[in-house]
């Protein structure tokens, strides 16, 4: 075991590195430079161990990569999702709109035609822009003329005029 730790430290050098680059990747919001650079040690590793153990140490260092890669990759994914990368300005909600929240009250009372059928949720074309929205009545077959009824944050609630 001596002989494989003292023979081999630029293997584990590069192995340590990739995984410690690529839990900075995981746990810190940026380009991508650190996960790039965690695989590309993590591959130098495995090669390494290929070229001097053989291939079948070779390749469950390069399962172990890939392991380690799936498991930063799904904790990255967490965290922008549920986690502290969630309430960071960085990321950004799929769901907002191009306009702000209180331009959206000012659609208040306006009268639009729906392009999709309302089941409670479609599109409807309102001042020539398609929006959507959600239906306070239920269904409402697509070409019905709907009034916007109210907004609520970013959802705009319409009922058929």
């Amino acid at each position: 075991m001596a002989e494989l730790l003292s023979g081999d430290v630029a293997i584990i050098v590069c192995i340590l590195a990739g995984v410690v680059l690529m839990t900075i990747e995981a746990i810190t919001p940026g380009l991508g430079l650190p996960g790039l650079a965690g695989a590309v040690m993590i591959g130098l590793g495995t090669f390494l161990m290929y070229r001097a153990h053989g291939v079948t140490a070779g390749l469950v260092t390069l399962l172990l990569g890939l392991l380690f890669a799936v498991g930063s990759t799904a904790l990255s994914l967490r965290s922008a999702s549920r986690g502290k990368l969630s309430k960071s300005k960085i990321i950004l909600d799929g769901a907002q709109s191009a306009q702000p929240v209180d331009a959206l009250s000012a659609l208040v009372g306006l009268k639009g035609r729906t392009l999709t059928p309302l089941s409670p949720v479609g599109e409807v074309e309102i001042d020539g822009e398609r929006r959507e929205v959600l239906s306070d009545s239920g269904y409402i077959p697509s070409g019905e003329s709907v009034v916007v009824l109210r907004t609520e944050g970013k959802k705009i609630v319409v009922v058929k005029a």
